[in-house]
């Protein structure tokens, strides 16, 4: 048995990667800081589940949706492959903000590890892009919606937005050759960039290693001052580790529950619903997927005139903030307690990341609506105008909150009982522009004159409907 493993590793050269990877001595590190191997872990997942979902699926316009359906519902185990794909694409992306945070908070950005962090944040944008295509693949409406904000915000860009609209969709307008085009760009681009851009995160990881204890305890002057102190830390006997098993083991820990809820969620949840086949010649609504919901909250509180331009300036100024952050921050101090300031922000944008997340939960009106119009009660007859205003009420997205005679979903007040009654004008400067602590979109801007008068009367003869049908 030695002697076969004896020619394994000589074999394949495998004893340097023990010595340099696994047999290194780093200072010890807390379990709940193995992130990274989580990520690692899930990234592994991504791509294995992926590769079996593309032996089956057909990127084609008009196949794609059925080959997902045929997935789903038809092959082996197909259900399970494609909610461990989703699950673990979801779970991804909140160990990426977990890891972010966390590097920030104990400024892991700073001497000598500025080149680490400008991987990562690299890496963060792609993993946000590989997200994001992913849901698109499914070519329903909620893809088809996703790809119309897309080459929304790309048209947005000053000078060159025409242009790279033209190369996104891949033509002059939205078609098969756009769903090809991201095909390529999630199973072929986004991953090799993504592999090539970890292993060398995890190389300068290696050379630069993680922040110490020692770090943050003191302040660090320069970058061989915390190349001092890490030398220092490992090396000792309470502060130092092997990488292999101990390190290892911890980090392993963490990833091993990350993935266990992924299998968990696939399991008990299963894989996401799809939405009605797209349809490239009508508008669909909102219905972007949950680790996204915070900024669709965000853009649903801004006013019309501010929300377009607003999506497009939210990536560019994060990204250009990412980047500069080890440039600008470049203070002694390191680690939580020494940096206050910086961890009021962090909490600050974490409660306000939460915030949106759960007002966008609880507002489905950005979300797919019933497409059933609201009943009408035996015997009621409604005008043309009414019955087109009932139709547009289902339409636009209403009946996704607002319940008629307690019909329907109840985040909004039921039509049928409003007290006291609203007259037409009231109506209609109601959904034109909904007091603040509404949790309603102002329609002003998105709504045709004909639509609101539609669905104005609709609302205002639905008064008159019985509380319960």
């Amino acid at each position: 048995m030695n002697s076969a493993r004896d020619w394994i590793v000589d074999r394949f050269a495998l004893r340097p990667i023990y010595d340099r990877l696994l047999d290194r001595r780093v200072p010890r590190s807390p379990w709940y800081a193995g992130d990274g191997a989580a990520l690692m872990l899930l990234l592994g997942v991504q791509i294995l589940t992926g590769a079996a979902l593309s032996l089956t699926y057909s990127p084609a316009a008009d196949s794609a949706y059925a080959s997902v359906e045929h997935i789903t519902e038809a092959q082996v185990l197909g259900w399970f492959v494609r909610g461990l794909h989703y699950w673990s694409a979801g779970l991804m992306v909140v160990m990426l903000f977990y890891h972010l945070f966390r590097q920030i908070l104990l400024a892991g950005y700073k001497a000598p590890r500025e080149g680490t962090w400008l991987i990562g944040v690299l890496l963060f944008f792609a993993v946000l892009l590989m997200s994001y295509t992913g849901y698109l693949l499914r070519w329903d409406e909620r893809a088809v919606h996703g790809v119309r904000v897309t080459l929304h915000m790309l048209s947005r860009v000053p000078m060159v937005g025409e242009s790279l609209t033209l190369i996104a969709q891949r033509g002059p307008e939205l078609g098969p050759q756009t769903l090809s085009q991201l095909y390529g760009l999630h199973v072929v681009i986004l991953p090799l960039l993504i592999v090539g851009l970890t292993g060398y995160h995890l190389y300068l990881i290696v050379q630069r290693g993680t922040i110490t204890r020692a770090e943050r305890h003191q302040p660090v002057e320069t970058a061989e001052h915390q190349r001092e102190l890490y030398r220092t830390e490992k090396t000792s006997v309470r502060g130092g580790e092997h990488f292999f098993p101990e390190t290892a083991f911890k980090s392993g820990l963490m990833a091993t529950l990350v993935l266990t809820a992924a299998i968990a969620l696939t399991m008990f949840v299963g894989a996401p619903r799809l939405f009605p086949e797209g349809n490239l010649v009508e508008s669909s609504l909102p219905a972007e997927e949950w680790w996204f919901w915070w900024f669709s909250g965000l853009i649903a509180l801004l006013p019309p005139s501010i929300a377009p331009w607003f999506v497009v300036l939210v990536p560019i100024v994060a990204f250009t903030v990412l980047i500069l952050l080890p440039f600008v921050d470049r203070g002694p101090s390191r680690g939580v307690k020494h940096r206050p300031g910086w961890a009021f922000g962090v909490i600050l944008l974490i409660v306000a990341l939460l915030a949106l997340t759960d007002y966008r939960r609880r507002s489905p009106f950005t979300g797919w609506p019933d497409p059933a119009p609201p009943p009408i009660p035996i015997g009621v007859e409604l005008t043309e105008a009414a019955e087109r205003g009932r139709v547009a009420f289902a339409d636009l997205g209403c009946n996704s909150c607002h319940p008629v005679s307690g019909r329907g979903r109840t985040v909004g007040p039921d039509l049928a009982r409003l007290t006291p009654p609203r007259s037409r004008l009231q109506i209609e400067q109601y959904v034109l522009q909904p007091p603040v602590e509404a949790a309603m979109p102002a329609y002003a801007g998105r709504i045709s004159e004909e639509d609101l008068s539609d669905v104005v009367e609709f609302c205002h003869v639905a008064q008159t409907f019985p509380r319960r049908l």
